[in-house]
């Protein structure tokens, strides 16, 4: 099964996960004209790229074979989805997106500025490139990166020196959470505590003998008794994208060529 510790997966992970990286792919289609082709580079499970093709028609690319597959057979309309790489994107012409999109997937790669150099390459004059990071600042503020799986994190700075690299147009906005959200989650970790309670008494092991569905099933019906269905009714806009503050756990960048 994929990680979900690192990628969101609907139906598996938490629904806060879900809205907040569903509110990216929201604001981005403000910077879609009809009629236009957008890329979305590092499209996971293809959530977002349907959301997108509801507007234009989207390419969603991501490395692991298993989001790819997981999205072709889940999404179906104005889309496509191959498996693949930065270097994947050296098959596409000159000025031939109409934007292009990359949500918290930079921090992952070796060569950021090969990709963002190749971002602006294909697309149209006037066009758009948006994406995300995680705030270093928020997630790792002693300087050490938290997360196994990033190579480099940013705080608004940096990320805007990086894009300034290549882009003339930049702006660095923020991701915040409503206090709805706040609340909510804070209830849900709550819950996962309460949860690794539960596993840790179960001195016999008999957990391992329950399919992984069922244990996941069973663990969301009690999870409503210590709080976890808080979450379960937050929407995209109770994670909304402005002005960059203090608390702003990612950050979203603006680039027009």
């Amino acid at each position: 099964m994929m990680d979900f510790n690192e990628r969101v997966i609907p139906g598996v992970s938490a629904n806060f996960l879900l809205k907040e990286a569903e509110a990216r792919y929201i604001f981005c289609k403000r910077y879609v004209s009809k009629g236009e082709k957008i890329l979305d580079f590092g499209c996971g499970c293809g959530y977002g790229t349907y959301l997108l093709s509801q507007k234009a028609f989207a390419i969603g690319i991501d490395a692991s074979e298993e989001a790819i597959n997981f999205a072709k057979k889940r999404y179906k309309g104005d889309l496509q989805f191959f498996v693949g790489d930065v270097d994947t994107l050296a098959n596409f012409d000159n000025d031939s997106f109409g934007c292009v999109c990359s949500f918290e997937v930079i921090e992952h790669l070796d060569k950021p500025l090969s990709f963002v150099k190749e971002a602006k390459r294909i697309l149209k004059n006037g066009s758009y490139f948006v994406l995300s990071t995680p705030n270093r600042l928020i997630h790792s503020p002693d300087g050490v990166i938290k997360s196994k799986y990033h190579l480099r994190e940013y705080d608004s700075l940096e990320f805007e020196r990086l894009l300034k690299s290549c882009f003339k147009n930049v702006l660095i906005l923020g991701q915040n959470k409503s206090k709805r959200a706040k609340t909510a989650i804070n209830k849900f970790m709550v819950s996962q505590t309460h949860r690794e309670n539960i596993a840790r008494s179960d001195l016999l092991k008999i957990r391992k003998l329950i399919p992984k569905n069922v244990k996941e099933y069973l663990w969301r019906y009690l999870g409503y008794f210590f709080g976890r269905g808080a979450q379960d009714i937050l929407s995209s806009k109770d994670f909304p994208i402005g002005n960059l503050s203090d608390e702003s756990e990612y950050l979203i960048a603006v680039c027009q060529k």
